[in-house]
């Protein structure tokens, strides 16, 4: 076992420097490939989730009888907590991806009877723990990680509302 611990660490350390030495215009297109192939360590992720949570933003308040034409760009991020650096890639990559709202629209105020239109934009998130089982490849040792996650909603990640109000 230690002789292919060894053979493993070499090749390893090999690699490393043939990408950054020997052919270094290979190692910039490849930084971002060897930090996510895992050499040292296997990962195993679970999520459960607990509930949804909801950030709600007023994007405009519009007059009765006014129009108003507003860009919108939003975005709903995945979020951790309790989680150190070196596994964020790991639990980020089990998660469902941003969501982005972009748009260009005009914004009409209500009818007659109410005094302005107010605009809203929700965005719903999942939110659950995780647990990431770490695996040193060569010794076998394993670390536990635990955290908190809230990952854009796979049903309407974003909702754009709106409330005429007196």
């Amino acid at each position: 076992m230690k002789k292919i611990s060894l053979t493993l660490l070499i090749v390893c350390i090999s690699i490393t420097f043939l990408l950054n030495f020997a052919m270094p215009e290979f190692a910039g297109k490849m930084k971002d490939n060897i930090s996510s192939m895992n050499i040292l360590y296997s990962y195993s992720v679970t999520k459960s989730f607990s509930e949804q949570t909801q950030e709600t933003i007023e994007m405009a308040s519009v007059p009765s009888g006014k129009a108003e034409t507003r860009s919108a760009d939003f975005r709903s991020d995945v979020k951790l907590e309790g989680t150190p650096l070196n596994i964020r890639s790991v639990v980020k990559e089990s998660l469902n991806k941003p969501h982005a709202y972009k748009a260009k629209e005009k914004l009409t105020g209500p009818e007659k009877g109410f005094s302005y239109r107010k605009y809203y934009l929700t965005k719903n998130y999942d939110k659950g723990r995780y647990t990431v089982n770490r695996t040193n490849k060569i010794t076998g040792k394993e670390k536990v990680y635990v955290g908190t996650y809230y990952e854009p909603s796979t049903q309407d990640p974003i909702v754009k509302w709106s409330r005429d109000e007196k």
